[in-house]
């Protein structure tokens, strides 16, 4: 049996069948009503779940309660954690799903909180007896190597034993231009904290969590090149144009205070082809009133 979140279990039963020739079934509502002995799980050797489906359903963990599995597959496994609150242990539905079956293999590439207390618990579904209960120096191992395998991505491989990702090589280049240097202090955490302080006066909250998310990534793609910049403000050129055009159209003959005209003049095509467009590009992109 295959668990995993609601929008990956199509992709899971395509993979398997164009990978392995697997016919698994989806459980659905429909499969639940109309199995023949009252139990679809009893009747689907190959089957996948959806994760929310099985915990907030009773009913549905009954029947599964009372079928045994050679091997549950557990996808996104990191959902299925609980925590420590205090002295006491909060227990998800996910993780009480998690406790009904045995055979468990658990994948996921989160990795955890970082509190050994909340790892303990995650591991107990694997092995109760050793993880179970509070964590505590000289009592418990923290020794998980033989029950858990981790990969980093050069370690991918594909199935010819080929590296599954591309080497990747950084190289630190340094400013050559006037230009760049602009973009980088325009960039810079001291310039992307005075316009978060702007976008805090914003009246509507979840602008101001768009504006933020916007100078953060903005200076994360320029660490990366300047292409993935550079496309990224293209785009922003093309939403705030559109909702030029869309206000100019809902309100004919209306001023428009809140977008200055004067960032569109430098911002032409030809400016973009010829690369004189960081400067204007950026602080047309970074005005709180756009």
């Amino acid at each position: 049996m295959i668990v995993c979140p609601g929008n990956l279990a199509e992709q899971w039963q395509d993979e398997l069948y164009q990978r392995f020739q697997l016919p698994f079934e989806i459980l659905t509502n429909d499969k639940l009503e109309s199995a023949r002995t009252g139990n679809w799980f009893a009747e689907n050797p190959m089957a996948i779940c959806r994760l929310d489906k099985l915990s907030r359903n009773e009913d549905v963990q009954a029947k599964l309660a009372n079928t045994d599995w050679d091997l549950v597959v557990c996808d996104e496994a990191h959902k299925m954690s609980a925590t420590f609150f205090g002295s006491e242990v909060k227990y998800t539905k996910r993780c009480r799903l998690g406790q009904l079956t045995r055979h468990l293999l658990l994948m996921t590439a989160t990795p955890h909180n970082g509190k050994p207390e909340d790892f303990q618990l995650f591991m107990a579904l694997l092995d109760g007896d050793r993880f179970e209960g509070r964590s505590r120096d000289g009592v418990h191992t923290t020794d998980v190597s033989d029950l858990m395998r981790r990969l980093v991505k050069e370690q991918l491989l594909k199935f010819d034993g080929k590296p599954l990702f591309p080497e990747r090589r950084a190289y630190t280049v340094a400013i050559s231009s006037p230009t760049q240097k602009r973009l980088c202090t325009r960039t810079s955490p001291t310039n992307v904290r005075e316009e978060f302080s702007r976008a805090d006066s914003l009246e509507s909250g979840g602008r101001k969590g768009t504006v933020g998310f916007a100078l953060t990534i903005l200076q994360q793609q320029l660490a990366s090149s300047p292409e993935a910049i550079l496309q990224s403000l293209r785009r922003r050129r093309k939403r705030l144009e559109r909702r030029l055009r869309e206000k100019q159209i809902l309100k004919p003959g209306a001023t428009l205070p809140e977008l200055s005209f004067r960032f569109l003049n430098p911002l032409s095509s030809s400016a973009l082809e010829n690369d004189v467009w960081t400067s204007a590009h950026y602080q047309y992109c970074f005005s709180a009133k756009c």
